[in-house]
């Protein structure tokens, strides 16, 4: 079992480089999952930090039926990670202490060398980024609130701009911390007919204010799926763009269609009309939304900006007569308008599964296209993330064509059999 890896630097900048040395570790030794080792520390009720005793480290690794455990420590100088670790046989209770010392400079992959001949993985990753490394080095980086460059990110994200998968989840990250321009960055490899990539660069570009790019991407997701949060946010982005009728037309839509009526369309709508000097109008509908929901602030706000210019006795002034005129600083009429998150899934963590099907998917689609050459390197790929993986291994013998092919994969699954690694 792999327990967390301390920063002894002094820098809490490159505390998102622990993460990343320990998953590094945990996958190249198939070693118990971060997730499993979380979950024993919650049930023994006791903090997932440095500050953990040795005794306490080793007493999870046994629950967890670990027979060993590497616990350690790293630095960054001079553009370089040093690693100390030790490592301990839980039965025996021995230790075997170590240290390596591995480049910024393509990490994860040189790490990955080091695990492989001197920790002594069970195999061994290629000597370049595959979408799980990334993903890895990416997860680390994003962890450190502090961390705010992502010069090396940018620069290693060129290398896997085809992973699919990969660029979803980074992409779903970095909006999740805010950084809205760089998952936009991301979101816009995603394939066109990826509605929640195209909802969520959306969102990004209302985020950024660049809502002439974000109606473009609403417009997509609509023609698709006619998804009030699409219609929503693209009246919405007409409403910024100055077209305050067309949004109207679109919010009106959603209605016309039978759908149910949501509170949110319906105060969406009293902010179009307001936007059009449509008082009465927008009084009307607002107080339709605070009698299906409540009076919120944004409510107030807009019944203040309409009561006293329709030279009417609407209920809805009437109601909130002391707290309503027009005052000398009025709201913007976008600031009030609410667009819509969509359906909160919180973050979508990778699953490897899904960069393995992809790379299956792309080997079949080769080799019908008659590229075997296309279609080996998709499957080796495949090797790399999951080296039993026994549709890659058996569509890789059948059709390669290799005369190394077995050896190849003799040293990818160094503990199956000829026959099994056929079949």
């Amino acid at each position: 079992m792999i327990f967390p890896f301390e920063n002894d630097s002094g820098d809490a900048k490159v505390e998102w480089l622990g993460y990343g040395v320990e998953l590094l570790f945990e996958d190249s030794l198939n070693a118990i999952p971060l997730a499993e080792r979380m979950d024993a520390v919650d049930n023994m009720d006791v903090p997932d930090s440095g500050s953990l005793t040795l005794a306490t480290r080793l007493v999870i690794a046994r629950k967890l039926g670990a027979a060993e455990l590497i616990t350690g420590k790293f630095a960054v100088s001079d553009g370089k990670i040093t690693i100390k670790y030790t490592r301990y046989q839980i039965d025996k209770l021995t230790e075997d202490k170590s240290s390596c010392t591995v480049s910024m400079d393509g990490f994860p992959a040189n790490l990955s060398v080091f695990i492989q001949t001197k920790v002594r993985g069970k195999y061994p990753y290629p000597l370049s980024f595959t979408g799980h490394q990334f993903e890895v080095y990416a997860r680390g980086m994003l962890r450190s609130a502090v961390n705010g460059d992502f010069k090396e990110i940018e620069k290693l994200a060129k290398q896997v701009e085809d992973c699919e998968p990969l660029n979803r989840n980074l992409g779903n990250l970095l909006f999740d911390t805010g950084h809205f321009g760089k998952a936009l960055e991301y979101l816009k490899r995603l394939p066109k007919s990826d509605i929640r990539g195209l909802f969520r660069s959306g969102m990004c570009c209302v985020q950024l204010e660049n809502y002439s790019d974000g109606l473009i991407y609403f417009l997509h997701t609509l023609k698709f799926s006619r998804d009030m949060s699409s219609v929503v946010n693209a009246a919405g982005c007409l409403l910024a763009l100055n077209h305050p009728e067309e949004a109207a037309t679109f919010l009106q839509s959603l209605q016309e269609k039978g759908e149910g009526v949501d509170p949110l369309l319906l105060y969406d709508r009293s902010v179009v009309a307001a936007a059009m000097e449509q008082w009465v109008p927008a009084l009307n509908i607002l107080s339709r939304y605070t009698s299906s929901f409540r009076f919120t602030d944004e409510a107030k706000q807009l019944a203040a900006l309409c009561c006293g210019r329709c030279d009417c006795n609407h209920p809805l002034c009437a109601d909130n007569q002391p707290a309503v005129g027009i005052s000398e600083k009025q709201p913007d009429v976008l600031s009030l308008y609410q667009f819509s998150e969509g359906e909160s899934r919180g973050n979508e963590a990778l699953d490897l599964k899904d960069i393995k099907e992809l790379y299956l998917a792309k080997a079949a689609e080769s080799l019908k296209n008659g590229s075997k050459k296309e279609a080996v390197d998709a499957l080796q790929k495949v090797l790399y993330l999951d080296p039993l993986q026994k549709d890659a291994l058996k569509m890789l013998c059948e059709h390669c064509q290799d005369k190394d092919a077995c050896k190849k994969l003799a040293k990818l699954a160094p503990h199956r059999t000829a026959p099994d690694v056929r079949r």
